[in-house]
């Protein structure tokens, strides 16, 4: 196999390996005409760029690490899918790697994303993490890093998030307004800030509309679909249901729909449930899950771009947070008392 040179491209169009240099450098110097010539000239003598050579030019790698918790979790996927495209048009690569919801894993994929020399992180924490260890070193070793969705807000790191308490005090005054005061909340963990903002959100809607407050109503677990289904199952043990149930997610929710139809529960007509999640998914939940409505491509789409704008530089703010806002939308797990 012949290995093409830029001097061999050159050659073949009699002009400057310089100009070929910046053509597929994409550098401002090089009209669109001349740069369209020479990338097609490349790709029909099978030119190959030595990404080696580059890295050694520029002391990068044009890689960039995404951790993420799980998936299975097609919310993720919508996150990945955005990030890498986004990613791709602006020449950096993607090195992915899956928590799988464990924090031991996070830092081990950390510590091997770190051993490649990756430019920059992409992290959304293990529902696990506690830990910020790995997070001090990233730091120290002055590496890019932007969490999003879960993150440590205490450190010198920026993030992308939602605005998740908002969101759930918002929806909460939607559902007490339609006549409800029996809510009961699958809370995700309070160590993440998920978890914690969106329980904030509960509280502060609870209190401000004077609604009785049930503690064993209130179920602190993960983020997955075994943790809807066994809190919706200790819930109804108990004997006692409240009318509508608040989840974290809408994995959560749709292991509390398997168990309310295990238990002989038709939703909405016994029980309502309403929760975080994105619309494009939960429009295949029978029946359609009223949600919370958060948009996996712009949060990802916000992540990958505020961490490259960290790794060329034109940002020098290292600890920005973007905020997302999130919108309710009514749909058939919950009955309108008031239509």
């Amino acid at each position: 196999m012949v290995n093409v040179r830029q001097s061999d491209i050159a050659k073949e169009l009699n002009i400057s390996r310089v100009t070929v240099s910046k053509a597929l450098r994409d550098h401002p110097d090089i009209s669109q005409a001349m740069k369209k010539k020479i990338s097609e000239t490349a790709r029909k003598m099978g030119y190959i760029p030595n990404l080696i050579a580059r890295q050694l030019n520029s002391r990068r790698t044009f890689t960039i690490g995404i951790v993420v918790p799980d998936l299975e979790n097609s919310f993720f996927s919508y996150v990945v899918d955005t990030m890498i495209d986004y990613a791709t048009e602006h020449n950096y690569y993607v090195i992915l790697t899956v928590s799988r919801e464990k924090q031991n894993i996070e830092k081990q994929n950390i510590e091997n994303l770190i051993g490649m020399r990756v430019d920059g992180l992409l992290v959304c924490l293990s529902q696990e993490t506690t830990d910020n260890k790995v997070f001090k070193m990233v730091e120290k070793m002055k590496i890019p890093l932007v969490f999003f969705d879960r993150a440590f807000e205490n450190m010198r790191f920026s993030r992308v998030i939602f605005d998740d308490k908002s969101g759930a005090v918002n929806s909460m005054n939607r559902i007490i307004q339609e006549g409800y005061t029996k809510i009961a909340n699958f809370a995700g963990y309070s160590t993440t800030n998920i978890g914690k903002k969106r329980t904030e959100g509960f509280y502060e809607a609870i209190k401000k509309n004077k609604i009785p407050l049930r503690k064993e109503w209130i179920l602190e677990s993960g983020f997955e679909l075994k943790d809807g289904y066994e809190s919706f199952k200790k819930l109804n043990s108990s004997g006692n249901l409240p009318e509508i149930i608040f989840t974290v997610n809408d994995r959560v929710a749709l292991g509390a729909y398997k168990a309310a139809k295990e238990a002989g529960l038709m939703i909405p007509k016994d029980i309502g449930i309403f929760g975080y999640g994105f619309n494009e998914i939960t429009d295949f939940f029978d029946p359609q899950l009223t949600v919370i409505n958060q948009d996996p491509r712009k949060l990802g789409l916000e992540a990958i771009k505020l961490l490259i704008s960290e790794i060329d530089k034109k940002t020098k703010i290292r600890q920005s947070i973007i905020s997302i806002d999130e919108e309710f939308l009514w749909r058939k797990s919950v009955k309108r008392k008031l239509k």
